[in-house]
């Protein structure tokens, strides 16, 4: 490490230690308004002191904004020579440490627990609810908290048949199913984590650790939240890495990625596009990947049957609220210009981001078409959580941001600290901190008055604005950029 990385580099390790710990501290004080209650069984340690919501939500506060400080710590670092393997071994004992803690900041892990359940009951978890499954009476499925016990499963049925089989090892506990889902997710990272060292060297893999395998926010709001995003975004990073060499693989890996939530099916359009631009997109590579993702994808769906989006369509109506559609649908605009809406902002990141981030070689082209589709779509949708990021951070870690050198075309900068990659990376790791925040401390339930009237007005007032300004200056960045590759 240069002499220059080093006070960034410390401030970006001090840090992702204190979002980590923070986050640990509220896992394995127990339930509270992070933290749903488990019940009996082995797994996700906790120690049932029950704190405050008011503790709950400070402590997340802080974790959420020390994992912002230490991206941009870290980002700062990259552009100066920074290796981060110290870095990199604190992700992975912060990984193996909220593995064994019951996920922190939602309920979701419990509607996969619930899903699974059905499913490995010889049941329909895309048209049995959790509250009408056995009656509401089934241990595991009737744990789901509000506001998803009515709602069937909107995953797709690669994650489905994933989510039972978790549950065929935790049985009627849903303290061990969650925890084998956990695990799982945990398996999924550090599978992902290594192929990167062996696919990447340099400043490439120092910028992949940095953004990815060792990002704080992505280790708590995602690994820590046990939120199928990290599964679904860790088959879609293999995607990319495996592609030109291992179609099949990649394939294999698609079918995960997609089959467990559609949006990332936005890398099938990345690494075929980067082939076509090498023209290197021979039938037979074609033929290869279709077939390795086709090998699980037909018979997933031949299980789960020709309703298994139903759920998907419905849910594609919901606004929640940290969204720049939030104030437009309560002033009175249609939900049905919601869809012709995102699909406008993805167009327009796609035609300003296109020549800033797709270049390179067909790795760095597969991950800047993905990047550039995903940022639209995160940036223009109608429904969205921090934990949906996980669609980004892998692709945009994957990007090309040329050595120092290159800069003045204004198109990258280097490791992780300069140009237009490095400028868009440093906004929406702003805009993923802020709707971190704006998320905690999670639950819909077990606030005091004054912490609901907290976060909720947070989340109700300030996010849609962050989301705004999020987009603006994605626009903004690039515009800026253009100019100067045109001057």
């Amino acid at each position: 490490m240069t002499d220059p990385a080093v006070r960034p580099a410390r401030w970006a390790t001090a840090c992702a230690a204190a979002c980590l710990l923070c986050w640990a501290v509220v896992a394995v004080l127990g339930p509270s308004a992070a933290v749903p209650d488990l019940g009996a069984g082995f797994g996700s340690f906790d120690l049932g002191r029950a704190p405050s919501s008011a503790t709950v939500t400070a402590l997340l506060a802080v974790a959420v904004l020390s994992g912002g400080a230490a991206l941009a710590a870290g980002l700062r670092a990259l552009g100066r020579g920074w290796r981060p393997r110290r870095a990199l071994l604190l992700a992975a004992a912060g990984a193996l440490v909220l593995t064994s803690l019951p996920p922190v900041g939602s309920a979701d892990h419990l509607s996969y627990a619930a899903y699974g359940r059905i499913a490995a009951l010889g049941g329909d978890p895309y048209a049995q609810a959790p509250d009408a499954f056995a009656g509401g009476t089934d241990p595991v499925a009737s744990a789901v908290r509000d506001p998803w016990r009515s709602t069937t499963s909107v995953y797709g049925p690669v994650g489905g048949l994933l989510m039972a089989a978790t549950s065929l090892v935790g049985g009627t506990s849903v303290r061990t199913t969650v925890w084998a889902w956990q695990v799982l997710l945990l398996a999924a990272w550090a599978l992902v984590a290594w192929l990167a060292r062996r696919r990447l060297e340099g400043a490439a893999r120092a910028r992949f650790d940095v953004l990815w395998t060792a990002n704080p926010l992505l280790l708590t709001v995602g690994l820590g939240g046990a939120h199928a995003d990290v599964l679904a975004g860790a088959a879609a990073v293999a995607v990319l890495l495996l592609a030109r060499d291992r179609p099949v693989a990649a394939g294999l890996a698609l079918a995960v990625a997609v089959g467990t939530k559609a949006p990332y099916g936005a890398v099938a359009v990345g690494v075929v596009v980067a082939a076509v631009a090498a023209r290197r997109c021979t039938p037979g590579w074609l033929l290869r990947g279709a077939a390795g993702a086709l090998v699980v994808l037909v018979p997933a769906h031949a299980w789960a049957g020709a309703h298994v989006y139903d759920q998907t369509r419905t849910a594609s109506r919901y606004v929640s609220l940290a969204t720049v559609w939030r104030p437009l649908v309560e002033a009175g605009m249609p939900r049905g210009l919601l869809l012709p809406g995102m699909v406008l902002v993805v167009a327009v990141v796609a035609v300003l981001w296109w020549p800033l981030l797709v270049r390179g070689g067909e790795l760095e082209r597969a991950a800047g078409v993905t990047a550039v589709l995903a940022a639209g779509y995160l940036l223009g949708a109608a429904y969205e959580l921090p934990w949906y990021d996980l669609l980004l951070w892998g692709p945009l870690a994957l990007v090309l941001v040329p050595p120092p050198a290159a800069r003045a075309g204004g198109a990258g900068g280097a490791g992780g600290g300069g140009g237009a990659a490095g400028a868009l990376t440093g906004v929406l790791a702003g805009r993923l901190t802020l709707l971190g925040l704006a998320y905690v401390p999670g639950l819909v339930d077990g606030m005091s008055p004054a912490v609901e009237a907290l976060t909720l007005g947070y989340r109700r007032e300030v996010g849609p604005w962050v989301a705004w300004g999020a987009l603006v200056l994605t626009v903004a960045v690039a515009k800026y950029f253009r100019r100067r590759v045109a001057i």
